[in-house]
């Protein structure tokens, strides 16, 4: 399935015309609820005029270059085909901006959305892709109704370690330098393991996921890069640790003792 061309709908309608688009891709969710979702997750309001924006992102060729490199990882990893939507990117989002460049995405088992601008270069583009379909393969190949903490910790590490291992360690997120193996070993045992079975729906999940309030800036991010770094330590291919359950990556990592 290619990359569906969201710049045509964004040319001709507005922000709730084309979340209702969107509708059929989501369960029990309404173009509102979708619209909200995705703003909270870094796409732009689309309640301005971002014709300006698009068409400097089309002039680099964004859509054709995230399908050719989102082709190139189906074959890699043998991944499921799922739709990938494209919108502009807040950039007046701080957080995205201090920790991804201002360039976001958001991953499900069946699809995918990139929230870009037009300064993003090609490698920032195979960075971002790579870590948002690394969700989609590794969400297909461990279905479960709602992940744990631990999951969602796991998610994110591997993610990030692919785009290390397939795009370059350049590129990856500034965050995977916050803190050292010794520091993220702690943060582990001191905030992270008596939570690591909550739901995302618990009020704990996400605070401590990226690090919110009190807690260190993309705590579970960080430490879950860490994590499966030390696990393929133990067991080097990234794709056997793609398929197998967090709880061995936890003690392959050995983080839990």
């Amino acid at each position: 399935m290619p990359v569906i061309r969201t710049d045509e709908w964004m040319k001709k309608e507005k922000p709730t015309e084309i979340c209702e688009r969107l509708v059929f891709y989501f369960e029990n969710a309404n173009a509102r609820d979708i619209y909200l979702h995705l703003i909270h997750h870094g796409m732009h309001s689309l309640s301005h005029d971002v014709t300006k924006t698009i068409e400097e992102m089309k002039r680099k060729g964004i859509w054709e270059r995230a399908d050719a490199i989102y082709q190139e990882l189906q074959k890699r990893w043998n991944g499921p085909d799922v739709p990938i939507f494209i919108f502009p990117a807040d950039s007046r989002n701080r957080k995205l901006a201090r920790d991804f460049n201002s360039k976001g995405g958001l991953a499900y088992s069946d699809k995918l959305f990139l929230f870009l601008l037009p300064h993003h270069q090609l490698k920032e583009i195979e960075a971002v892709l790579t870590h948002e379909y690394n969700h989609v393969c590794r969400l297909a190949k461990q279905p479960k109704k709602e992940n744990t903490l631990l999951d969602a910790i796991v998610l994110e590490g591997l993610a990030e370690q692919a785009v290390g291992k397939y795009v370059g360690e350049a590129h990856q997120a500034k965050w995977i330098n916050y803190y050292s193996e010794e520091e993220l070993r702690k943060f582990w045992k001191q905030y992270l393991a008596r939570y690591q079975s909550i739901r995302q729906s618990h009020s704990l999940h996400n605070r401590l996921l990226y690090g919110l309030g009190l807690y260190p800036p993309m705590l579970g991010y960080a430490t879950g890069y860490g994590m499966v770094g030390a696990a393929m330590e133990e067991e080097g291919d990234i794709l056997k640790l793609l398929a197998m359950p967090s709880e061995r990556v936890l003690q392959l990592s050995r983080f839990d003792e």
